[in-house]
């Protein structure tokens, strides 16, 4: 389980009832959770619905 605000990796993303996935992880952060996905906040700004079984499971540390 994530807290929001943490940085994760991702493979893919839910779109319209299909799940597409992605040849290299991407990089975002939790905003929320619904039940069986999280709502994940990409690089470019835009929001993603990610399923659980997407999601590395290494959250990211900031450079500080």
């Amino acid at each position: 389980m994530f807290r929001v605000g943490e940085k994760v990796r991702y493979w893919g993303t839910r779109s319209d009832g299909l799940t597409w996935l992605s040849s290299k992880a991407m990089v975002g952060r939790i905003k929320g959770r619904s039940r069986n996905d999280y709502i994940i906040e990409g690089r470019s700004g835009a929001t993603h619905v990610v399923p659980v079984s997407l999601i590395d499971g290494m959250t990211l540390r900031s450079k500080a």
